[in-house]
């Protein structure tokens, strides 16, 4: 019987022995299945594992929804680069008003928003010329970045990349300014070292009282006369008196460096994504805003209310374009056009809207690859080239501009065949026997314009017998290209 019962405490323990290995396998495959489950189901009250953390990188559970980054002593997060990886994806990085000596990378979805420091002091940034102040790249094409209230400086005597590098991403731009490092007011940075004779003269006021029969006067009659435009409202449609003297002289010494050879190679360039700049200031730069789309890819953009001034160009779109619409900017006193566009418009749009463009080489200009445009309600005048150039072969509207006192005419075409064969202007002479495919609206405006033919008298009666506005005819232009 003593036997019997040995026999039996043996078995007993060696089920128990058993058992526990079983569980120990049972825990192992919960271990291997993912915390909390055994054979791939889920146990109640949680059998949970911690996975292994990199010390130098929070956590993804620790990030912040807000960063704070300030200069004041005892500051914890002292640069936009280190509240980068402290910042939640979708979160908002604050920076205080100080001045920021660093090269951004945007990698994430993030707002980063200045706010003005001790004793009003603006968030500068102030990077090194051999990369981009800022470059954003994020990881989705539909990921969120958003700039708003920050001031880029440049140092104007060397070249440089572009100041913001855009590679993806919907993208938004508010209330900032890329500007030279030694400007001390942003409006008149344009004319620092290089024009310090314009300094009184962009500090008039827009009214000031000029005699009567002044350049200035008769350019603010032209305005008044016309249909005011969409977005008159905007102060920025007061055409500033002084007459054409100095703006002449002011441009000719610019074209000699300035905007040229020095400074940015642009202020923001977009090689891909859908990107809004709204209210921004960008002075000095080789190209303010460059749309270059990258490997094919299509550009979205959008420009409202921005100053450009004193650029080698004012705004260049090449590549593919999905839409563009450029309203109720400011473009003075580039080198270059103030805008080109030079890209297919196949994919979308391209809407020129309510712009004042004054005192650059061309007003607009756009390519053979532009076949169909709007180009509505612009004011643009004392240009040192013709107010538009385009293609014979372009379809689009031109309506209700003012198109005043440019050195050149009102429209100008060009031969695109021409043009694609080899790269070679031919100018075409707008006469009888030329009948351009877009259309020119009675609404426009072409008044004094160096190049333009005037309408005989004889003409005109012909004109209004075949029930005909001669305000509808564009001007012939003649002369050389």
């Amino acid at each position: 019987m003593s036997a019997n019962m040995t026999t039996a405490r043996t078995k007993s323990a060696f089920l128990r022995g058993l058992a526990a290995s079983s569980a120990i396998a049972m825990l192992a495959t919960a271990a291997a299945a993912g915390p909390g489950k055994i054979g791939g189901f889920d146990i109640p009250g949680g059998i949970t594992t911690k996975p292994a953390t990199d010390p130098a990188k929070p956590a993804e559970n620790q990030l912040q929804p807000q960063v704070i980054v300030s200069q004041t002593p005892g500051s914890q997060v002292t640069t936009i680069s280190q509240a980068m990886g402290l910042v939640a994806p979708g979160g908002t990085i604050l920076v205080r008003g100080g001045i920021y000596n660093e090269n951004i990378n945007v990698t994430k979805p993030v707002a980063i928003v200045g706010a003005l420091g001790d004793y009003g002091r603006e968030p500068i940034i102030r990077s090194n010329a051999a990369a981009p102040c800022l470059t954003i790249a994020p990881p989705s094409s539909v990921a969120r970045v958003s700039i708003e209230r920050m001031i880029f400086e440049f140092d104007h005597t060397r070249s440089s990349e572009p100041c913001i590098k855009v590679a993806g991403g919907s993208v938004a731009m508010r209330d900032s300014a890329i500007i030279p490092v030694n400007s001390d007011i942003q409006v008149r940075a344009a004319y620092g070292q290089l024009r310090p004779d314009m300094m009184e003269h962009i500090a008039r006021p827009p009214r000031d009282e000029t005699p009567e029969n002044s350049e200035a006067r008769r350019l603010e009659g032209y305005i008044t006369r016309h249909a005011r435009p969409v977005g008159a409202e905007n102060r920025g449609w007061d055409f500033m008196s002084g007459g054409t003297g100095v703006e002449r002289y002011s441009h000719a010494r610019a074209t000699a460096g300035g905007g040229l050879l020095n400074g940015p190679a642009a202020g923001v360039r977009v090689l891909a994504g859908d990107v809004s700049l709204d209210n921004n200031t960008i002075i000095g730069t080789r190209k303010a805003v460059e749309f270059l789309s990258y490997d094919r890819a299509l550009i979205q953009g959008s420009m409202t209310n921005n100053v450009l001034i004193g650029n080698g160009a004012g705004i260049a779109a090449t590549g593919r374009v999905a839409d563009l619409q450029l309203t109720r900017n400011t473009i003075k006193y580039n080198s270059g056009p103030g805008i080109e566009v030079d890209a297919r418009d196949a994919y979308g749009e391209v809407k020129i809207l309510a712009n004042l463009i004054v005192g650059n080489d061309t007003g607009i200009f756009l390519s053979e690859k532009v076949r169909s445009a709007i180009v509505n309600s612009n004011f643009i005048a004392q240009n040192f080239g013709d107010a538009i150039q385009m293609s014979t072969g372009f379809f689009g509207a031109v309506a209700g501009n003012t198109l005043a006192a440019n050195t050149g005419c009102a429209v100008e075409f060009f031969s695109a065949e021409q043009r694609e064969i080899n790269r070679t202007f031919i100018k075409v002479i707008a006469g009888e026997n030329f009948t351009p495919g877009l259309q020119y609206d009675a609404t426009n405006a072409a008044l004094d314009n160096g190049e333009d033919a005037e309408i005989s008298r004889r003409a005109r009666k012909k004109l209004r017998r075949d029930n005909i506005n001669p305000d509808s005819i564009i001007p012939a232009c003649g002369g050389s290209f």
